[in-house]
């Protein structure tokens, strides 16, 4: 096979790879500038109005109203907040505290053997059924959900933190940090952490996806966020049982929740592969 059709592939490739990560940083950034303008702006359309209530999308209401006559168009804009901050929430709660474990069990052996069999404790639990469990135990409200989504998270993020600790630990400059003396905090700080960034800054992506994700399944069974708080979990289901007559009550949240979610992944892809150049090499 000549080498010039294989050019034109991997330029066909590259293109459209380029096409999807900016479409899909496209959505985010639309979503980020709905979670920070729409509440301000519009409100989160908590106000009941029967006589408009399971109105079909049209003008004046875009999305259509649910069945108690709120706007689905505002309560979605404004649920991108909630469901944000989720997100960002549970992505920093987990990169502290898993980080911390896996940067800890990675190079002290020790403190490997006691803190991983915890992990591994916590990780044979669904993820999904731990988050329930936790959630309905806290009780609801924003800082509970998130500390209930962000247990099952932390024993990958910390796995991940330790393999990565687990190399770096053989480098050469960490030998050299040891012979002139230098303690174990000031190696792992200075010399380790450091290094290990790259790994975290991509799994706080996808840690940031899931959690988006997990807040829509807890608010939708009824475990999460308060009503009064939109999100595009409990918008959806305040539309379950009316999902024949009106469906769009659950069909534009879910869709914007999607788009999200699969465009943090991309954007989570596109960042592991530049970080690590091995991996687009391999697919090609």
């Amino acid at each position: 096979m000549s080498a010039q059709p294989q050019t034109a592939r991997a330029g066909r490739s590259l293109k459209a790879s380029t096409v999807v990560i900016g479409l899909s940083f496209a959505i985010v950034a639309m979503v980020t500038a709905c979670a920070l303008l729409a509440p301000p702006i519009l409100g989160y359309s908590s106000d009941l109005n029967m006589g408009e209530a399971l109105q079909p999308p049209g003008s004046p209401h875009w999305f259509g109203t649910d069945n108690l006559g709120r706007d689905i168009f505002v309560r979605t804009l404004s649920g991108a907040r909630t469901s944000l901050m989720v997100g960002l929430g549970v992505s920093l709660l987990t990169l502290l505290a898993g980080g911390l474990i896996g940067l800890v069990a990675g190079y002290v052996r020790l403190a490997d053997t006691v803190l991983m069999r915890i992990m591994d404790g916590l990780m044979a639990i669904p993820g999904v059924l731990l988050a329930v469990a936790l959630a309905s135990l806290l009780g609801g409200g924003l800082l509970t959900v998130m500390i209930a989504i962000s247990v099952p998270e932390i024993p990958r993020t910390a796995r991940l933190m330790r393999g990565v600790v687990l190399s770096l630990r053989e480098m050469l400059y960490i030998d050299a940090a040891i012979a002139i003396g230098s303690s174990t905090p000031r190696i792992l700080l200075r010399h380790i952490l450091p290094n290990a960034t790259e790994a975290l800054v991509v799994q706080a992506t996808f840690v940031c996806a899931s959690a988006i994700l997990a807040e829509a399944i807890l608010s939708f069974i009824g475990v999460g966020i308060s009503p009064d708080l939109p999100s595009w979990g409990n918008v959806m289901a305040g539309g379950r049982q009316f999902f024949r007559v009106a469906p769009w009550i659950i069909a534009f949240p879910g869709l914007f929740l999607s788009l999200l979610v699969i465009a943090i992944n991309v954007l989570g892809d596109a960042l592991r592969e530049r970080i690590d150049p091995r991996l687009s090499g391999r697919r090609a």
